[in-house]
């Protein structure tokens, strides 16, 4: 069915070297170690794509489009001030082929491959330059192993990770991430002497957007370019995302203003359809409450421990319905004591998963965005009778959690 058996080679070494991408699951409740710091976008993306195989020895002729995923990891902020240049950092990405495809190698001794990484392209939508090709360097592979019955996995950067960028964000709206191109070219090599040239051109197939970013706030903001942030994340199966989101939030307790974010992780697919739904799966989250904070309240006196429950927590939704749900109206906060010049990373719930979805596209949407909005809980210290309530405002500027095309 798909022809000659060294096409069928070329096509798994095209492939496997066609790779390309730059850029939690939580089971339970999130891990603190895990949750990025405020302000932060982790995630892990496996998004579906197509590669055309082609033969450039013989006029470029396409052997046949395989469809495959690729798996990206990336950070970035939840927000962008206008103008404010930004960086896609911490990049990597693999992609994996199935044991059918080396198999094919063994019937010819195909055990080797070396190829060139010329193309991979992170789209950034409003913002500028629109497209930045992370290896306008070509990065080359030597010697790929390709072992007959086994998966074949191969990564990029080749050590380390990379940072995408700089891109500069426009005034206002939002800044869409998208993978938009890869482009490998591969020859493959037999111990006898056979040396066959491929080339893979791959593109997204069931939408590429990673993710959105809101812009507002104050211009004149220095480059956003974060490093050291945790990416320990699962593998995620195709046309989803693991991630978790920090957001920042100005909270209102006691006549004060106080500063602390609100994390959020799960796994959500990466598009919904006209006819369908979607929902958050594994979803999660975590109470930060940065050391300024924490000092604040031990300096007006709220000293020893806090605990109390969150009674509000909003997912705002545009171009779906439910327009507003609270996805945390009823989560414990269990007792939690206040060090001086300590930040507290509070998993919530301690057990257990939320609900989030699902949520339905309008009549004619070309989208579903799901955002962050209010939040809400009451709390009481040293276990004393009393509850105080504290209420927050949604982030502003807007942080995103996804935003869909509607397929």
């Amino acid at each position: 069915m798909f022809g000659h058996p060294l096409r069928r080679i070329g096509v798994l070494a095209a492939v496997s070297a066609a790779f390309l991408a730059m850029v939690v699951t939580p089971a339970e409740a999130l891990v603190p170690a895990d949750v990025p710091a405020v302000g932060v976008d982790t995630g892990r993306f496996d998004l579906p794509i197509s590669c055309a195989i082609t033969l450039p020895d013989v006029g470029g002729v396409k052997v046949f489009d395989l469809g495959t995923s690729v798996d990206v990891q990336g950070v970035v902020a939840t927000s962008l001030g206008p103008g404010q240049q930004f960086f896609l950092s911490q990049g990597s990405g693999a992609i994996t082929f199935p044991t059918w495809l080396t198999g094919l190698a063994g019937t010819v001794g195909i055990d080797r491959a070396d190829a060139t990484v010329s193309e991979l392209s992170i789209g950034a939508t409003n913002a500028t330059p629109p497209s930045i090709n992370v290896t306008e360097t070509p990065q080359v592979i030597k010697d790929i192993v390709i072992k007959p019955g086994e998966p074949l996995t191969v990564g990029l950067p080749l050590q380390g990770t990379f940072d995408v960028g700089p891109y500069t964000a426009p005034h206002s709206g939002t800044v869409t991430l998208k993978f938009e191109q890869a482009v490998a070219h591969v020859t493959l090599k037999a111990s006898w002497g056979l040396q066959l040239k491929v080339d893979a051109t791959c593109k997204p197939t069931a939408g590429n957007a990673l993710l959105t970013i809101a812009v507002g706030g104050a211009a004149g903001q220095p480059p956003s370019l974060i490093h050291g942030a945790p990416l320990n994340f699962p593998p995620v199966a195709p046309g989803y995302l693991n991630g978790i989101i920090n957001a920042p939030y100005k909270c209102s307790f006691g006549g004060e203003q106080l500063d602390a974010g609100i994390a959020v992780g799960g796994t959500i697919p990466l598009t919904v359809s006209r006819t369908g739904s979607m929902s958050f799966t594994d979803a999660s989250g975590a109470l930060t409450i940065p050391k300024a904070t924490v000092n604040k309240l031990l300096d007006k006196g709220f000293s020893g421990s806090f605990s109390g429950r969150v009674t509000e927590l909003n997912l705002v939704v545009r171009g779906g319905t439910p327009a507003v749900q609270n996805v945390a109206a009823n989560v414990v906060i269990p007792p939690t004591p206040l060090v001086r010049d300590r930040d507290i990373v509070l998993p919530l719930p301690t057990t257990g998963t939320l609900s989030a979805g699902p949520f339905r596209p309008d009549a004619g949407a070309s989208s579903v965005a799901v955002s962050l909005g209010s939040a809400a809980a009451t709390i009481t210290f040293n276990g004393n009778a009393g509850e105080l309530p504290i209420t927050c405002g949604a982030p502003s500027p807007e942080v995103y959690l996804v935003e869909n095309p509607v397929t």
